[in-house]
This record gives structure tokens, C-alpha cells and sequence, in this order.
């Protein structure tokens, strides 16, 4: 099985002033072609760094992918790097230039002197032409002499190098055009796919816990993955095609649906909105609500989804007490003596939006999201729900960490209500067990 390592370089990357999301592209693609992705490096403008950095890389990884360092200033020194490292000549490449030329010539842009740098390649380095930029990058095919001039280890076994320019769409555009065919046709037809089960109510760990015999199995492989108030198992198998590895994959993530029940509340691109929605469109049921501490984040995220106006019927932010009174017409008593984070007034306000709206159903959310106004009675994180239907209503009370912030606090309320009138709609009578 090939394994792959990605090495990033540029002093900029390491003085975070560039995100490097060219790893991650081609993380992802190498992913696609059935390729492990084992290491990921970054290393400055510096000769003998990247030097020992392709060193260390080829010494445990078949293919070696950077980016950056192919530019025509005095600190690009990529190709000189491997030039040093295999103690292979830099030898001029006419067709490079005539291509950095053109570029110039099409743009009306006169070429400047440091551009012929660009042109010279490693003998034996195959060129990776550029059709969008000036810096051509190349392909390696790495002999065993070569190998054993750098002192690289196991040097009977096959390596290969790869250099693209830092600028992504650049990159993005010859790993299309060359890298990748050359990949799939010399580690043969091989892809993944994975499937993340999304899962709310349950803790990383948790979920490790429950499933870690899963976790150490090798086709197909499941990883745990951490979210905001939530989180994820990525199940991914590998095959030859795209069909056999869901093949592959179906029985576990078959396991881990049945097992997990309702905390697993979608895949992939599912969200707790999402999946809301098509529950309350399966049902014809109409939605209104009612949010205080949480200042619209609800309502927000119920309205992202299209089409959300067939069941969506009336969001009110009623955040002063008065708001309360006046437009949900929670009795002024229950605030002075409950106070407005009280399970009394959540059920009042979810009663109150739910009347005035005339929906089949409400929610509502009252809190203190901090990082001011608790108290040892009611500290910061506490916040109460109300849902209110025809046949019944609820509150659930919920104290999330103070640590989380107040845009923490109001995410994970948010997050909260929608999973709580999911929980509702799978399972009415169920919904006791939530308090």
C-alpha cells in the first residue's frame, strides 16, 4: 500500500501569515485515490532544513508531495534543495521557459531576469508544466542511485517526488491536469469513501468508549471525530471502485445506526436544522418560537435551511422581561417570583408564541449565556426549554459549561432545542426521559 507524505515549506507558513490549504486539497485527494497520507511537515526558507525535512520524508514515505519554493526570488529553494540532497546537476529546460515567457508575453508584462530560475529542473526530474503561473514544478521518479547518494534508507524500494507551486489555484490546477492521472495510473485504480455518522447528546470520548473495538479495525477504519456540542464517526473503507467500498463499509455503519439509535442523527452533510425539517415536512407541522438568551441564533438556523417559510411560522426574540409580558403573555407573577431563567417562564413563553402564532408547535429558550448575571442560584451556562403542542408540553433544564463563552453557551442552546424537538418528534412519549 503507498503511503504518502506532504511537505509544506515557506517561512511564511510557519509565522501563520499563510493558512496552507494546499495540504488539506491534497490530503483529500489522496484520500480519493487510495493513497495513505501518513505525515504532513512544514519547514521555513531554509537550505539545510529542507534538505533534512525531504531527507526525513523519504526515508519513511513512497511519495513525497511539497508545495512552495518555486518561485524566482533568492529564498525559493526548492529545486536546488533536491538538487543538493541527490547531487543531480540543475540542467536548464528550454520548454519551461518558452512557457514562462508566453505567460509574460500574454499579459504584456515584460519578463524580468530571475524568471530564467524557474527553468532549470534536476536532470532525470520529469517537468510538471504550469498553465496558470510561471513555476513549473516537477515529477520523480527516484532510481536506486539516487537513493543511495541522499543516504536514504531501503533504497531498493521505489520513490517518488512531486513539486507544485504554494499558490493553490496554481497547484489545484496541475494536480488536476498531470498529478493525479500519473498517481492513479502508477499506484493502480484504488479509492475511498467515507461517511461520517453525526451523532448529538453523547461526548467524544463516550463515543470512543462504545465503540472502540470498531475503532482498530483496518478496512474499513473508524475515527472518532470531535464537534461544537456534538460529534462524529467517520467510517471509511477502501476498494476499487466506489460501490465495493460502500460495500465494505455498510455493516459497520449499519452497526453503529442501530446501536446508537436516535443519537445519531444524520450523516455527512446533515445538520440539526436539516434533519428538523424534514421530520416537521413529513408531518405537515408548523413551527413558532419564542428565544431570549440566545438572541435569534435559533431562529437563524432554522430559516438557513431553503424553503424553511412551509413551516416556519413566527420567531420572536422577546430578550427584556417586558417583551415577555407583553407580546408572549407570561403572567408578570411567574417573573417576579420564578424570575425569567425558570422552567415556569420557558413554558410560558412557548406557550405564549405557540397561541399567538396559532402552530402546531413551539420552542423556547431562556437563559444566562454570561458572561455577567449569575449567580449561585443560577449561574452562567443555565437555560431552560419549552416546547409546547397540542397533546402535551415540556421543559428540559440544561447547564452548560461556563468555559464555553457566551457565543459558546448560545451555539450549544441553539443546538440543544433543535435536538430536543427532534427527540419530540421521533418519540413523543419518550420525551420524559430528556428532563
Amino acid at each position: 500500500m503507498a503511503s504518502a507524505e506532504i511537505l509544506s515549506i515557506g517561512t511564511e507558513l510557519l509565522l501563520g501569515q499563510i493558512l496552507d490549504t494546499n495540504s488539506q486539497f491534497i490530503s483529500i485527494r489522496l484520500a480519493n485515490l487510495g493513497i495513505d497520507c501518513l505525515y504532513k511537515s512544514t519547514v521555513g526558507d531554509n537550505v539545510q532544513r529542507i534538505i533534512a525535512a525531504y531527507k526525513q520524508a523519504l526515508d519513511r514515505s513512497d511519495l513525497v508531495i511539497s508545495t512552495g519554493g518555486l518561485g524566482p526570488t533568492a529564498d525559493d529553494l526548492t529545486h536546488e534543495c533536491l538538487s543538493e540532497l541527490f547531487k543531480a546537476e540543475l540542467v536548464f529546460d528550454q520548454a519551461s521557459l518558452e512557457r514562462i515567457e508566453s505567460f509574460f508575453k500574454k499579459r504584456g508584462i515584460k519578463m524580468v531576469e530571475s524568471n530564467k530560475k524557474q527553468a532549470y529542473r534536476p536532470a532525470g526530474a520529469d517537468i510538471l508544466f504550469n498553465p496558470t503561473g510561471t513555476a513549473p514544478g516537477i515529477i520523480w521518479s527516484l532510481s536506486e542511485d539516487l537513493l543511495e547518494r541522499a543516504a536514504i534508507s531501503n533504497p531498493k524500494k521505489a520513490r517518488y517526488i512531486m513539486t507544485f507551486p504554494g499558490v493553490p489555484s496554481e497547484m489545484k490546477r496541475m494536480w488536476t491536469d498531470s498529478a493525479e492521472p500519473f498517481l492513479a495510473e502508477k499506484f493502480g485504480p484504488s479509492v475511498v469513501w467515507s461517511q461520517e455518522l453525526k451523532h448529538y447528546g453523547i461526548g467524544e470520548s463516550n463515543l470512543a468508549e462504545k465503540y472502540a473495538e470498531l475503532l482498530s479495525g483496518s478496512n474499513p477504519t473508524v475515527a472518532p471525530l470531535a464537534g461544537t456540542g456534538e460529534c462524529r464517526l467517520r467510517v471509511s473503507a477502501k476498494s476499487s471502485d466506489i460501490e465495493a467500498a460502500k460495500k465494505i463499509a455498510a455493516p459497520v455503519i449499519e452497526r453503529i445506526r442501530k446501536e446508537s439509535g436516535t443519537l445519531c442523527y444524520g450523516v455527512d452533510n446533515d445538520s440539526l436544522e436539516s434533519v428538523l425539517a424534514e421530520l416537521l415536512k413529513k408531518k405537515g407541522l408548523t413551527l413558532s418560537v419564542a428565544e431570549s438568551c440566545t438572541g435569534g441564533l435559533l431562529s437563524k438556523r432554522l430559516t438557513d435551511i431553503d424553503g424553511s417559510s412551509a413551516y416556519v411560522k413566527l420567531n420572536l426574540v422577546t430578550y427584556a422581561n417586558e417583551a415577555k409580558i407583553e407580546q408572549l403573555k407570561v403572567g408578570p407573577e411567574i417573573i417576579e417570583k420564578h424570575g425569567a431563567v425558570s422552567s415556569e417562564c420557558a413554558l410560558a413563553m412557548a406557550l405564549g408564541v405557540r397561541a399567538l402564532a396559532k402552530s402546531d408547535l413551539a420552542l423556547s429558550i431562556t437563559g444566562i449565556a454570561g458572561p455577567s448575571g449569575g449567580s449561585d442560584e443560577k449561574p452562567v451556562g443555565l437555560v431552560y426549554f419549552g416546547l409546547s403542542a397540542a397533546q402535551s408540553s415540556h421543559v428540559i433544564k440544561r447547564q452548560f459549561p461556563e468555559q464555553l463563552g457566551r457565543d459558546g453557551i448560545r451555539q450549544r442552546a441553539a443546538s440543544e432545542a433543535l435536538n430536543f424537538l427532534r427527540l419530540y418528534l421521533l418519540n413523543p412519549a419518550g420525551i420524559e426521559t430528556l428532563k
